[in-house]
């Protein structure tokens, strides 16, 4: 019998992107929907290399803008697992600016988003066991379970 559990650093994905014209506002800086889309892709590749199947987006829940990331800048985005629960995980990712020239590294958003694991029969299905090897990876699991817990009573609050 084999261990079916992964490590969170067996999924760890890490995705450059460049602030073309077309990505930035009448200001020169990034839209935070193409930061968005850049985050929601990185997260997936996590999600389904933990997975190795297809995984969708649940939702995203948390989402901050640290500093501004201009055209013409180097993005560089890690996502990372945190926890699972059954048929859903989440997914943190770093989004950082690079300076190619000092390869200097500015933190300008984080995002914790929740996928679900979607089986052949295009249902929700078991996500594989997320194995915790550092005291950081428990750390990290042991928030996310707290945030989880936090959407499940609004989402019952809001059915009441």
């Amino acid at each position: 019998m084999t261990d079916a559990s992964r490590s969170p650093r067996d999924s760890i994905t890490e995705k450059t992107e460049i602030v073309l014209p077309q990505y930035a506002n009448a200001i020169g800086t990034a839209f935070g929907g193409t930061i968005m889309s850049w985050i929601d892709v990185c997260a997936a590749v996590t999600a389904q290399r933990h997975c190795g199947r297809v995984a969708v987006t649940a939702s995203v829940d948390a989402l901050e803008f640290r500093a501004p990331i201009r055209q013409g800048d180097v993005v560089i985005l890690r996502s990372w697992m945190n926890a699972v629960f059954g048929t859903s995980m989440e997914v943190e990712c770093l989004v950082e600016k690079e300076d190619t020239a000092t390869g200097e590294r500015v933190r300008c958003a984080d995002a914790l988003l929740t996928f679900v694991n979607i089986g052949d029969d295009g249902r929700p299905c078991a996500v594989p066991p997320l194995r915790l090897e550092t005291e950081e990876d428990r750390q990290n699991a042991a928030e996310a379970m707290e945030r989880r817990e936090q959407r499940l009573a609004r989402k019952k609050a809001k059915r009441a």
